[in-house]
């Protein structure tokens, strides 16, 4: 399982199982961690008019009409307005901008939470080994997994 972060016309976190079939449980966890990736990301992610953070969600579908596909995204259109590049470079170059009167309230409100650039990565990083562990856990049920 691995990060990968792809698009110019928007911020896409891809999260992908590599088992053809995944046991609901597991499935259920995937969908629940991912949701945690998600608040985790909103939470970290600046603010102006809530447009970025509103664009960040899940999409869920199958590959090959098998195997659950879960991307987290920041872009796309938010009370009409296309937020795709802004999501790029608020992801890629927040750290070269001044935070607006919007982010500096949110980081005195959410003291500890490191609020700005790469907040898909950073969210994901926090779940990657509780997911890559639980995941195991959940396959490891079904599967004689002796090594």
């Amino acid at each position: 399982m691995g990060l990968k972060v792809t698009g110019v016309d928007e911020v896409i976190l891809q999260l992908r199982n590599i088992a053809e079939k995944v046991p609901d449980h597991a499935r259920r966890t995937m969908h629940n961690v991912s949701d945690k990736i998600v608040e985790l990301a909103q939470l970290q992610a600046p603010v102006d008019k809530h447009n970025l953070e509103q664009s960040i969600h899940k999409e869920v579908f199958t590959e090959d009409n098998r195997r659950l596909a879960i991307d987290i995204k920041a872009g796309g259109e938010v009370n009409g307005v296309n937020v795709d590049e802004y999501a790029v470079q608020i992801h890629e170059n927040y750290s070269d901008m001044k935070p607006g009167k919007g982010t500096l309230a949110k980081m005195a409100a959410n003291p500890g939470v490191q609020i700005g650039e790469k907040f898909l990565e950073r969210a994901y990083d926090k779940y990657e080994d509780k997911l890559e562990k639980m995941m195991i856990a959940d396959i490891s049920k079904d599967v004689d997994v002796t090594l």
